[in-house]
């Protein structure tokens, strides 16, 4: 499973939309999801990260003043950190463009910033590639796939919990490695029981539901001894259907062994984002 590289365009003209969506595309971007204002962007943020974000300052062509595009930034770094690469557009003309610029990169941090007028594809393509390129490490690099499943519990107590049930062979590390390799291409996720992520059913398997920003999707994971693994591994384990809402189909799409565990992660198509928290 991999998954998309994803890019966030923050504009109201529509020449400027087409403009920086095929950019990013020729940069190596697989998705580009267009917002015109503030809101949406606030509304795509809750469902998806991002591995690049290209803002536009001024997100209301009747207001030279606007400057929703900051605030965009700003809840880009609320949410992800510096986990996405953020390019500030300085068309802007409601004052000293400089000055927002150095005020913008001191408060948020802007990894890179052009001037409309300025503009020159293959130098854009050619920076935004650049980033692109680095995001997945620098977005690793802001938290772990363990932290993610734990959600709100601490950590060794969540890890606890894991060890005494599933007892691996090598211990913690066995445990980290599983997770790792079953989820870092999910997270972030989004527990949809923060303060129990995770539950052990009655055949034993540890389940839970999360929404994956990383997939746009929701997903579960189910964690269990390989040697108890009944059957054909893509049969859904009864423990995880009965966590699922009625008519949510779990679908296969990464089975991990680490050792003596089995880690399985399922889409879970159906389930909406707004089922989760945040």
């Amino acid at each position: 499973m991999k998954a998309p590289t994803r890019a966030l365009v923050v504009e109201d003209i529509e020449t400027w939309v087409y403009i920086l969506d095929r950019a990013a595309r020729r940069a190596g971007a697989s998705e580009v999801l267009v917002c015109e204002n503030l809101q949406m962007v606030k509304d795509v943020l809750r469902s998806a990260r991002f591995d690049i974000a290209i803002l536009d300052v001024g997100l209301d062509p009747d207001d030279d003043l606007n400057s929703d595009g900051i605030r965009a930034l700003e809840a880009i770094r609320e949410i992800d950190g510096g986990g996405t690469r953020c390019v500030l557009v300085t068309g802007w003309q409601g004052g000293d463009r400089m000055d927002l610029q150095a005020d913008a990169q001191q408060r948020f941090g802007v990894d890179w910033a052009y001037m409309k007028e300025n503009y020159e594809a293959h130098a854009v393509i050619a920076k935004l590639s650049e980033l692109l390129e680095q995001a997945p490490v620098r977005r690793l690099s802001q938290t772990t796939p363990m932290a993610n499943l734990s959600a709100s519990v601490e950590p060794f107590r969540f890890e606890g919990q894991l060890l005494g049930a599933l007892s691996p062979n090598g211990g913690v590390q066995t445990l980290y490695s599983l997770v790792s390799r079953l989820l870092s291409s999910a997270i972030p996720v989004i527990a949809m029981h923060p303060a129990v992520p995770m539950e052990q059913g009655p055949d034993g398997v540890w389940v839970g539901a999360y929404w994956s920003r990383a997939l746009a999707a929701a997903v579960a994971v189910d964690l269990a001894p390989a040697v108890g693994w009944p059957g054909d591994e893509s049969n859904v384990p009864p423990d995880l259907v009965r966590l699922l809402p009625v008519g949510v189909v779990p679908d296969l799409i990464e089975s991990v062994r680490e050792r003596n565990v089995q880690g399985r992660l399922w889409e879970l198509p159906g389930l909406d984002r707004d089922k989760f928290p945040g």
